[in-house]
This record gives structure tokens, C-alpha cells and sequence, in this order.
């Protein structure tokens, strides 16, 4: 029996026509509604026209700061505040180094809730506020979900409370009942004391504060007493 052309051909008129059906519905959906939860959502497909390009920079840190001839150092009130200490002179010594000068840097504001954001989104160049270095920073810091290199440690520490003699003791042996049921710790916001406390403490035994200077006030005025 003869073969006729379209017999021959089904393959090709086949593929074409699911091309055809696929282009159809991606054109009919490139703007649609769907319900969520008894409400409608808009759901926008291409731009007619290109969008901007992303804004991010590829160039490296050190390429950045030489062109602009400045390093943004990341800074906690505190520090500048005072103006001058440890951490305005480390961020003068990176200067000097990087550009040659000393005197080529700017303060810029952090505070522990948004200096690894800063950081991320560079606003800053780099952070000089004893920022502690943990093995989860450096491989996704919870805030950001991303990793940061730190450099060689200038100092070493650990945790003491300090504050009433006797709720002092009781936070160091963690004991919460009769003299120590008064119990009330200060603790400044995304800092490592700050998740420390989370998993030795109940939360009803500590406060948090937004910057140091707000924890040394609650201090003083009787919010805390440790």
C-alpha cells in the first residue's frame, strides 16, 4: 500500500504543532490571576522592554576602595562617638596600607542588628567593632545566610556578667530559683552573648537590647541587674 505525504511526515507535523500549542500558552500566560488563599494575585510575565542591569559590583573589595580612594569602616556608635581608640586606629592602620594615607577613611554607622547586612550589601568595606569569630559566620551567618572571612584575631576573651554580686553568681551557676529568681541579665541584640543567653537562659530571665549604650542605661535605670 502507498505511502501518502502526511503518513511520511506525522514526526515533523507533530513536533510543530506542540511548538505551537507550548508558545500559545506561554504567551497566554505571561499575565495572570491566580487565587491564594481567597486572594487574587497578579503575576507579572516578561517587560517589553530590557530591564536594568543588576547593580552588583564584580570587581574585588580592594579594587572598589583604591578607586575611590577611601575604605568605609563599619563602626559601632560607641566608637564614633569617642572618635579615637583601638578601632579607629585599625581602621586608620588599613588605610595606610591600602591607599597610602591614614586619614582616607570614613565611619560609617552599624549597629549588631545590621552590620553583617552592611557588610553583605557593601555599604561597608570591612567591620571594626570586636566582632567575634565563629565558625558559623564564616560559613553562613544566620542573619544574612551568607559567609565571611575574618581576619587573624587581635584579641582573645570570654564571657563574665557583671552587675549585683549576688545575681552575678547566680547567672554564672545558672540557678534560678530563691535568691536568684530576681534574676534579670542585659544583653545587647545579634551579638554571641546575645545567643548564648538564648540557650542557657529562659527568655523570661533576660532582656535585649539594640546597641550597648541601651543596655548600660537599662542597667543603670533597674531593668536588668546582671
Amino acid at each position: 500500500k502507498p505511502v501518502g505525504f502526511f503518513e511520511r511526515k506525522w514526526k515533523i507535523f507533530a513536533s510543530a504543532a506542540g511548538a505551537l500549542v507550548l508558545a500559545l500558552l506561554a504567551t497566554a500566560a505571561t499575565v495572570f490571576y491566580v487565587s491564594q488563599n481567597g486572594k487574587e494575585l497578579e503575576v507579572l510575565g516578561a517587560t517589553a522592554t530590557p530591564t536594568l542591569s543588576p547593580t552588583f559590583d564584580p570587581r574585588s573589595t580592594l579594587e572598589i576602595v583604591q578607586e575611590r580612594g577611601h575604605v568605609l569602616c563599619g563602626m559601632l556608635a560607641e566608637t564614633i562617638g569617642l572618635g579615637e581608640g583601638f578601632h579607629i586606629e585599625l581602621c586608620r592602620s588599613v588605610a595606610a596600607v591600602v591607599l597610602g594615607n591614614p586619614d582616607s577613611f570614613v565611619s560609617v554607622l552599624v549597629t549588631p542588628s545590621n552590620r553583617w547586612q552592611h557588610l553583605l550589601d557593601r555599604k561597608v568595606d570591612l567591620l571594626v567593632s570586636g566582632d567575634t569569630h565563629t565558625m558559623e559566620r564564616e560559613i553562613r551567618e544566620k542573619s544574612t545566610g551568607s559567609g565571611f572571612t575574618f581576619s587573624t584575631p587581635y584579641t582573645y576573651d570570654g564571657m563574665i556578667f557583671t552587675g549585683n554580686q549576688t545575681l552575678v553568681r547566680c547567672a554564672e551557676e545558672n540557678k534560678l530559683y530563691g535568691e536568684c529568681a530576681s534574676l534579670k541579665i542585659c544583653v545587647t541584640r545579634s551579638t554571641t552573648h546575645h545567643k548564648f543567653l538564648e540557650a542557657a537562659f529562659p527568655p523570661d530571665y533576660f532582656t535585649v537590647a539594640s546597641s550597648f549604650k541601651e543596655r548600660a542605661d537599662m542597667m543603670f535605670n533597674g531593668t536588668c541587674n546582671a
